[in-house]
């Protein structure tokens, strides 16, 4: 299954710089509406697309318009509950991102929405397509490298100062549960005092996957740049994985092949060929699940936050 015509929520520079270089080489898939909250963005999009694509300030129009076979949307993180409900009024495919959205008494409403749609409603979650990922999952399941015992996944970055713990901890929780092929069952969530930033700055999840605690450790004050690694410690065993370069640097830096990212962010490639090419309606269920799980994780994070304990997901 492929996609025609594509319909943008949304045009900031994450739409430029990750999706629009793979939609612009599609044989056949092309733009054909948008919608962006500012005039200012949505002169940017005229100067992209000219004539051929449709625009409006208003989202509802574009969501009632008939001729879109999928709806990309790319907005703020306190607005994605609002703008998933309202897809899931129309019969259209959607890419969001996590989180599904800020307000957990709508979580429970929106995902029982999701598992009733004949759409597929597809969560980007790039960093687990890659090729990398996959070569752990394989080798953990048939114990190659031994018995797990720990897993630490460390992010560091001097991001803009929208950041959170909830906000962001499906992206990267989801990289662990893709390489375990597991959920946790509870976690626990420390986040430092607000220093510089008037969210959270620092902090770490663990999480009990029942046989073995991961951790998920976050640090927007850095001054060395973007990093994603990830220490696995086994049996007889330990790896330091970097997930940017797709490099395992304890097994003198060998290298799973991926294909060159967009904007030096990796899986986005990955991620939207198996959207656009493998997707299938059988797979719903799948996404489903996938959604529903790191909801509760994120929901579970933030109680723990709260009450400084153990928050089980059920």
């Amino acid at each position: 299954m492929t996609y025609e015509k594509i319909g943008l929520i949304g045009f900031g520079s994450w739409v430029k710089e990750a999706y629009l270089p793979f939609i612009n080489n599609l044989d056949t898939g092309r733009v054909t509406h948008i919608s962006t909250r500012s005039q200012n963005s949505l002169n940017n999009a005229k100067l992209s697309f000219g004539d051929d694509a449709k625009y409006t300030l208003d989202y509802k129009s574009l969501l009632n318009d008939k001729d879109l076979d999928l709806i990309i949307l790319s907005v703020p993180d306190e607005i994605h509950g609002d703008l998933v409900s309202d897809v899931l009024s129309v019969d259209v495919d959607c890419i969001f991102e996590m989180p599904l959205t800020l307000k957990q008494d709508d979580s429970k409403k929106i995902l029982s929405k999701i598992k009733s749609q004949k759409n597929l409603i597809i969560p980007n979650l790039e960093m687990s397509y890659l090729p990398i990922v996959q070569y752990l999952k394989e080798n953990i399941k048939e114990k190659k490298f031994g018995k797990i015992l720990s897993a630490k996944l460390l992010l560091s970055a001097n991001w803009w100062d929208g950041f959170s713990l909830y906000s962001s901890s499906a992206w990267y929780i989801d990289v662990l549960n893709k390489i375990f092929d597991l959920y946790p069952i509870r976690a626990l969530s420390k986040v430092e005092p607000k220093s510089k930033f008037p969210t959270e700055s620092k902090g770490t999840a663990v999480l009990d996957y029942k046989d073995f605690l991961a951790e998920w450790e976050f640090n927007m004050e850095s001054t060395d740049g973007l990093s994603v690694i990830l220490d696995l410690l086994f049996e007889n065993n330990s790896m330091k994985v970097n997930l940017m370069t797709s490099e395992i640097i304890s097994e003198n830096k060998k290298k799973i092949d991926f294909f060159e990212p967009y904007n030096g962010w990796p899986g986005m490639n990955e991620f939207l060929q198996n959207a656009f090419f493998n997707g299938d309606k059988k797979k719903k269920i799948k996404y489903d699940k996938e959604i529903e799980s790191l909801q509760k994780i994120s929901n579970a994070l933030e109680l723990s936050m709260k009450t400084n304990q153990w928050v089980e997901i059920l």
